[in-house]
């Protein structure tokens, strides 16, 4: 089977103002989308996404159209070889970023397109599924203060979730005080992650203010502290961790295998977070992966996106062996749900592994309508 056409598709969920989503990074009137969709010989389509979209999915068309000719003609038989493929013929240009998302995006499609050729669901062709089920924590705790994240916490409890994972606000003060006033909010069995999100998204925290919320971390048993310092500080992440009794985690931006083996080999994370669609794809990620169980760390991936990183993320992780959590973005975005051939499976702040050919995903005239791209709406970091 080959590719004989490849397309970029942009999305974006419009939220219509009053319900826009807000935190201390600004906000999101539309949720965006770069998926990515393949043709092949067999008339059969596949799509997959790049994660990078969720903020630079104007970037993506031109990188699909540059990448175009490596693709078209590129024999898919062997899905995880794709990645591999692109990557040694376009390593003068597309070694990690949006490109990188943009390689994972077609190993993905490929993935997609051969398993439902095949009749079998995706994990299948990466050797068949580890896992009988995998926890969920649920991820989002968006807020622009302590009781909107409160309230959230609350809801996800409500829903069965055992382990929620929240937002730090703008600064250490503010952070701190809402540190306490979630887990004081909090049953005493749900455990709870806090993201610095790069500590704090556009306003990095230098390590000092980073040390002091982790210290008051330190006396609530987070179960991490999640991207403390921003993604190229190295050092930072390895002089906070040893700091630290509390394990740490990152860096779900990072594009290439390379930065996670970096990382690990400072001492910088106790938990890697790759992304399929940001880190090349299914196979790279895996690698990511077994590198950070070859040291004595987690590995929880990274998810947020739509249904289409979500599915293939899920495929990825019941296919690699001591994978035993995984991210789910519980935000409102219909596009997310919409995308998928059937709801997932969970029970008990677990998720079951998918059951459809390919990755489980749609792509459809009606939906590419409905969720039409509008540019200049989405998540911008203020």
């Amino acid at each position: 089977m080959k590719i004989t056409a490849i397309r970029p598709v942009l999305l974006s969920h419009d939220y219509e103002g009053r319900q826009a989503l807000e935190w201390v990074g600004g906000r999101i009137d539309t949720w965006d989308a770069a998926l990515v969709e393949i043709t092949t010989d067999e008339g059969v389509t596949g799509v997959g996404e790049v994660a990078q979209g969720i903020m630079g999915a104007l970037a993506v068309p031109g990188v699909v159209e540059a990448l175009a000719q490596y693709a078209i003609g590129l024999d898919i038989d062997r899905p995880g070889a794709v990645g591999d493929a692109l990557r040694d013929r376009t390593a003068f240009w597309a070694r990690g970023g949006v490109a990188s998302g943009v390689i994972a995006a077609v190993e993905v499609a490929a993935y997609d397109a051969v398993g439902k050729a095949r009749g079998v669901p995706a994990h299948e062709l990466m050797g068949g599924p580890a896992h009988e089920r995998i926890e969920v924590y649920a991820s989002g705790g968006l807020g622009t203060d302590e009781d909107q994240v409160v309230a959230w916490g609350k809801a996800m409890e409500a829903q069965g979730f055992a382990t929620v994972k929240f937002r730090a606000m703008t600064g250490p003060e503010r952070t701190i005080g809402l540190i306490d006033r979630v887990v004081e909010a909090l049953n005493p069995g749900t455990r709870f992650v806090l993201d610095a999100v790069q500590g704090c998204a556009g306003s990095p925290w230098p390590v000092e203010d980073v040390l002091r919320v982790g210290k008051h971390l330190e006396k609530h048993g987070p179960r991490w502290f999640e991207e403390p310092c921003r993604a190229e500080d190295v050092a930072g992440y390895a002089a906070v961790r040893a700091a630290l009794d509390v394990p740490v985690s990152g860096v779900e931006s990072y594009s290439t295998r390379q930065e996670f083996e970096r990382l690990i080999e400072r001492g910088g994370v106790d938990i890697a977070q790759p992304d399929v669609g940001m880190v090349g794809g299914p196979a790279e990620f895996r690698r990511v992966a077994e590198m950070a169980f070859a040291a004595g760390l987690d590995c929880v991936p990274h998810i947020w996106s739509t249904g289409v990183n979500l599915m293939a993320s899920l495929h990825t992780a019941f296919a690699t062996p001591s994978m035993d959590l995984i991210e789910l973005c519980t935000l409102p975005n219909p596009m997310r749900e919409e995308l998928l051939v059937e709801p997932l499976r969970v029970v008990d702040s677990h998720v079951l592994p998918p059951t459809r050919p390919g990755i489980g995903v749609r792509l459809t005239p009606e939906l590419e309508s409905r969720f039409r791209f509008q540019p200049g709406r989405g998540h911008v970091i203020r």
